[in-house]
Order: C-alpha cells, then sequence, then structure tokens
C-alpha cells in the first residue's frame, strides 16, 4: 500500500473518531441534560453527510478537473440539509453551524499541518 494512501486511511479514522467524540460532546450530552427535544444540539445529520461527502473526496481528488464542481456539489448539499433540518424543526441554526463545526474540526484537526502551511497569517 502507497504511503499516501495510509495517510489518507489514518486522516479518515481520525475523522471519523474526532466526528463521533464531537456529537457526543455537542448532540448527546445536551441532548441528555435538556431533553429529547431541543433544537440547539448539534446535527448529527450535518455532521455525517459531511464526513461521507470528505470520504468520497479520497476518490475524486485523482481528477483534478473535479474539484471545483464537487466542492460546489458538498456545499449545495450541506446547505440544502441545513435548511432543510431548520425546516423541519429538528435543529435550530446554532444546531446546524454546530454540526457543521464538529465534522470542520475533526476534518482539520488530523490534517492540521497541512492546514497551517496554506494559511499563513
Amino acid at each position: 500500500m502507497k504511503l499516501h494512501t495510509k495517510k489518507q486511511i489514518k486522516w479518515l479514522c481520525w475523522t471519523f473518531i474526532l466526528n463521533g467524540i464531537g456529537l457526543i460532546i455537542f448532540k448527546y450530552i445536551p441532548m441528555w441534560i435538556y431533553g429529547k427535544d431541543i433544537l440547539f444540539d448539534a446535527s448529527s445529520h450535518i455532521a455525517w453527510t459531511g464526513f461521507i461527502l470528505y470520504f468520497l473526496w479520497f476518490f475524486i481528488d485523482q481528477n483534478k478537473s473535479w474539484r471545483i464542481p464537487y466542492f460546489i456539489l458538498s456545499g449545495v448539499i450541506l446547505v440544502f440539509m441545513g435548511i432543510q433540518r431548520v425546516i423541519a424543526h429538528q435543529h435550530n441554526e446554532v444546531g446546524v453551524i454546530l454540526g457543521a463545526l464538529v465534522i470542520s474540526l475533526a476534518i482539520i484537526i488530523p490534517r492540521f499541518k497541512e492546514f497551517k502551511k496554506r494559511l499563513k497569517f
């Protein structure tokens, strides 16, 4: 197995674990404290959809001409899902943003060195 493939599998595993930990902290613990009908808990639909889109990214990443259309499609999917969760009264804006924040941090933390190189302050 290539070194890059091993790195990708490691990133995916850490992202999965961190996403799960984030959802426990920001979804299930608040639901346990305040009840299951709260709207401000992190949206697991957003977090897990983000993880699936991230997983699929490793296949799309092989073809550089698909990157921008895939980012646009992923953004549209997540926005529509967020709007649907708010309209269905399953979450409020805080819950949708928390779900997006959970998966964003779960993606960034394992790859922090790469993000640090690209973002210079």
